[in-house]
C-alpha cells in the first residue's frame, strides 16, 4: 500500500515537481517566521498588541492584489509570476529582519506588506497551475502535494532552528557568531533564495484563452457568482479563526508555559511531520470514504483538541497542563491540514472550470483579509486584557460554523451529481483546452 501511495507522487508531472520544490522553499522562509519572528519581536521590545499589528500588514498586500491577480492570470502564463515571488518574498524577509535589529518601524511596516505581496504571488498562481498539469487520474495527489509543503518546511525549520539554538558560539575574524534568533532567520532566508532555481525551471506550454471580455468591468458576465459565493463561505469562517489562533500559537506556549523559540520549534517539527504522513494520506481517504471523512470528521476532532489545549491556560500551574497543550497541539495541526487539500478540490469541483482562476483568487484573498482581520482582533482582545484561551474558544466557535458550512456544500455537491450524472471529474473539468 504504501509503495503504491509514494508512486502515485512519483509520476507526477516534472511541472508539479517543481512547483513543490519552490513552495517548500519559499514555504521555509515563511514558517521560520512563523516559529521565531514574534519571539524576535518580543525580545526586541514590541508589544503583542504591536507584534499584531506588523503580522496584519502582510495580509494587506494580498488583499489588494489577490482578486486583479486572478483576473489578470485566466488563461496566462504563471512562470513569471512564480519568478518574482521566488525574488520577491527572500529580498523582503531580509528587509523585515534587518528593519527589526534597528527599529526601524516604518521599515518593518513597509516589509511586512511586501512580503505579503510575495507569497500572494505564489499562492494565487498555484491552483490554478497544478489543475492546468494534471489529468483525472493525479490531481488529488498534486493538491496533497502542494499542501504537505507546509508541513515539510515545517520540519526542516523547526529543526533546523533547534538544531542552531545547539550551535555554540564561534569567532570568524573578529567577529562572534551566535545563533540567536537574527542569526537563524538570515540561515534560513539565504536558504530560500534556491526558490529562484526551480521557479527558472517550471516549462509551460502554449494557453489558450478564448475568452473575449476579461476586464473587472466584465466580472458579474463572466463568472457564476452564486456558486462562488456558496464555495468560498466555508473557508471564510476557518480563516478568520485561524487567524486568531495560527500566527500567535507560540506565543500561548512562550507566556503559559516559558517556551523558548527552540523548544516551540521542535515541538512544531514533530508535529509538521504528523501533518506531512497525513496529508499524504488524504488521496487515498478521499477516494475510499469521501469528503464527509477528509473534510468534516477529521475538523471536528481537531476543534476538540483546539478547545483542550487553549483551556489548559486555566490550570496552566498543573504540571499535567503543558503535557495535555502538547499533545493537543500535535493532534491538531495534522486532523485540521488534512481537510485542505480536499476542501480545495471540492471547491474547484464545486465552481466548475471557467471560475478557478477567480475562485483561487478569491481564495487567497479573502484569506489575507480574514487574516488581517484576525490579527487586528487578536490586538484589540489583548489590549483589553483577554486571555489566550479566550480568543482560542473564538477560534473554535469561527471553527463550527465553517464547518457547518462545509456540510451544507458537500450535500449541495453530491446533489448536483446525482442530478447530472454526466458532470465531469475535477481534471476534465479543470484541464485548460
Amino acid at each position: 500500500m504504501f509503495s503504491s501511495i509514494l508512486r502515485s507522487y512519483t509520476n507526477l508531472p516534472k511541472n508539479i515537481h517543481l512547483l513543490f520544490l519552490l513552495e517548500f522553499s519559499l514555504s521555509l522562509i515563511h514558517v521560520a517566521f512563523i516559529l521565531v519572528l514574534n519571539i524576535y519581536l518580543r525580545k526586541k521590545g514590541f508589544s503583542d498588541p504591536e507584534i499584531a499589528s506588523f503580522n496584519s500588514l502582510r495580509f494587506v498586500g494580498a488583499l489588494v492584489f489577490a482578486l486583479p491577480l486572478g483576473i489578470f492570470i485566466r488563461g496566462k502564463k504563471l512562470k513569471p509570476f512564480f519568478k518574482i515571488a521566488s525574488l520577491m518574498v527572500p529580498f523582503t524577509s531580509a528587509m523585515i529582519i534587518e528593519s527589526i535589529y534597528y527599529s526601524i518601524i516604518p521599515l518593518i511596516q513597509f516589509s511586512f506588506l511586501l512580503w505579503g505581496i510575495g507569497m500572494m504571488l505564489m499562492r494565487v498562481c498555484s491552483l490554478p497551475f497544478i489543475i492546468r498539469n494534471t489529468t483525472r487520474k493525479n490531481s488529488t495527489e498534486a493538491l496533497s502535494l502542494s499542501a504537505s509543503t507546509w508541513s515539510l518546511s515545517t520540519i526542516f525549520s523547526g529543526l533546523l532552528i533547534s538544531g542552531l539554538n545547539w550551535v555554540p558560539d564561534f569567532k570568524i575574524l573578529d567577529h562572534v557568531v551566535m545563533f540567536n534568533e537574527y542569526n537563524i532567520l538570515w540561515v534560513i532566508t539565504l536558504i530560500g533564495m534556491s526558490s529562484y532555481i526551480f521557479s527558472n525551471k517550471i516549462e509551460e506550454g502554449l494557453i489558450y484563452n478564448n475568452d473575449k471580455k476579461k476586464d473587472i468591468f466584465s466580472l458579474r458576465q463572466n463568472y457564476d457568482w452564486t456558486i462562488i459565493l456558496k464555495a468560498i463561505s466555508p473557508l471564510i469562517l476557518i480563516s478568520i479563526g485561524a487567524g486568531l489562533t495560527i500566527p500567535f500559537v507560540n506565543l500561548f506556549f512562550n507566556s503559559t508555559f516559558g517556551f523558548t523559540s527552540s523548544a516551540f520549534s521542535l515541538l512544531s517539527s514533530f508535529t509538521a511531520m504528523l501533518v506531512f504522513i497525513f496529508s499524504l494520506l488524504v488521496p487515498t481517504l478521499r477516494k475510499k470514504y469521501g469528503y464527509w471523512m477528509t473534510i468534516v470528521v477529521v475538523q471536528i476532532l481537531a476543534i476538540i483538541c483546539l478547545v483542550a489545549m487553549s483551556l489548559t491556560e486555566v490550570y496552566s500551574s498543573n504540571t499535567y497542563a503543558v503535557f495535555i497543550a502538547i499533545v493537543a497541539y500535535i493532534f491538531r495541526q495534522p486532523l485540521m491540514h488534512m481537510a485542505h487539500p480536499a476542501s480545495n478540490e471540492l471547491m474547484m469541483n464545486y465552481v466548475g472550470k471557467k471560475n478557478q482562476e477567480l475562485i483561487s483568487a478569491l481564495s487567497s484573498s479573502l484569506w489575507s483579509a480574514s487574516w488581517f482581520i484576525s490579527a487586528k482582533i487578536f490586538e484589540w482582545l489583548r489590549l483589553l486584557d483577554f486571555r489566550y484561551y479566550e480568543i482560542f474558544l473564538i477560534t473554535a466557535f469561527f471553527y463550527v460554523i465553517g464547518v457547518l458550512l462545509y456540510v451544507f456544500l458537500i450535500k449541495d455537491y453530491e446533489y448536483i451529481k446525482k442530478r447530472n450524472s454526466a458532470v465531469l471529474p475535477i481534471a476534465d473539468e479543470l484541464k485548460i483546452d
